[in-house]
């Protein structure tokens, strides 16, 4: 393929990508046919669903009066309400069930859940059944424990948030490489030119921040007051700021490497970025797909942030070089 249709494909591609990733973290809710993912749910009165359906709510699941869902229904939530009608067996998994009185449930009901409200009137046709005795209730950070346990022994969907993660910050580098390109070009040329000086000064740095939380967190035990508390939440915050600022400074000089490689010519810088913040996160978490090679994006991820926020401090945000021209 010539340069010259890789000069198309490479800033359209980075650029979808990076659209699609952050149009996807954006959305507030997931719906498809028979399945729906939202922050809150309501089936409202006289509203009928077709087939079985899969609620999850992160906080209420709220099934009106008159509504219907023809089919079998699992709904997940904090706080249930089912108020409508439900022609086959309804699963519910939550802190709190109220089945109100206008409820018809033509099926079993199987609830797992702290409280359970029946009120007069309301018609189960099958069983109730309470599967979750009170000592092993459910709730919606057990189900979301839970269903982590499941992303970390499942390699695909590890494997899925890390391709999402990358393209995330592969946006994010082109955008701050749009914001600040000087100061950036500072922190780059200053971990090229002494590797070695700003991988020493961003780990004795994170060191001595270590050192510091320690020494407060000793004094916390003699029950000094608590006065320097924030102070020291804004240190770590302005840390990690620092060192997000470090792995976007490196996301450029390594875009224009993985550009090279590929023999392709050379890119607007916001490109570059893009392509590096993605190569860059990639080359560093796919290590931690196995537990027998973490150990190694665990190296690299010490080694590189401390690059990164050696070079941050040394060049003051990016506003003097370093080292210093004689």
């Amino acid at each position: 393929m010539s340069s010259r249709i890789w000069r198309w494909i490479v800033p359209l591609g980075v650029l979808a990508t990076t659209l699609v990733a952050t149009l996807a973290y954006a959305g507030s809710r997931i719906e498809t046919d028979g399945f729906s993912l939202r922050r809150d749910y309501t089936l409202t009165n006289g509203n009928q669903r077709s087939g079985d359906q899969v609620i999850v709510a992160i906080e209420n699941a709220y099934l009106e009066a008159q509504s219907v869902v023809d089919g079998k229904a699992t709904i997940i939530g904090s706080d249930v309400l089912i108020g409508g009608e439900i022609t086959d067996d309804v699963v519910v998994l939550a802190d709190r069930l109220v089945v109100g009185e206008s409820a018809h449930i033509q099926g079993d009901l199987v609830a797992c859940v702290n409280s359970l409200v029946r009120q007069p009137g309301a018609r189960i046709d099958g069983e109730l059944k309470e599967e979750c005795s009170d000592g092993h209730g459910v709730s919606v950070a057990s189900l979301f424990e839970s269903g982590m346990d499941g992303w970390r022994d499942n390699v695909v969907l590890r494997f899925s948030g890390m391709v999402v993660g990358a393209l995330l910050f592969g946006a994010v580098a082109s955008l701050v490489t749009l914001i600040m390109p000087r100061p950036l070009i500072r922190m780059s040329n200053s971990m090229r030119r002494s590797p070695a000086t700003t991988g020493v000064f961003g780990c004795l740095t994170i060191l001595v921040a270590l050192g510091l939380t320690m020494i407060y967190l000793v004094s916390l035990l003699l029950v000094l007051p608590l006065v320097l508390l924030p102070f020291f939440v804004l240190v770590w915050v302005a840390l990690g700021l620092l060192s997000l600022l470090g792995w976007i400074a490196l996301a450029e000089p390594f875009g224009n490497r993985v550009l090279n490689w590929l023999d392709i010519d050379e890119q607007p810088r916001m490109i570059s970025a893009a392509v590096g913040g993605i190569a860059l996160t990639l080359a560093v978490r796919i290590w931690g797909l196995f537990w027998f090679t973490s150990w190694i994006g665990l190296l690299l991820t010490a080694v590189l942030g401390s690059i990164g926020l050696g070079a941050v401090v040394l060049t003051r945000l990016g506003t003097r070089p370093f080292p210093r021209p004689s």
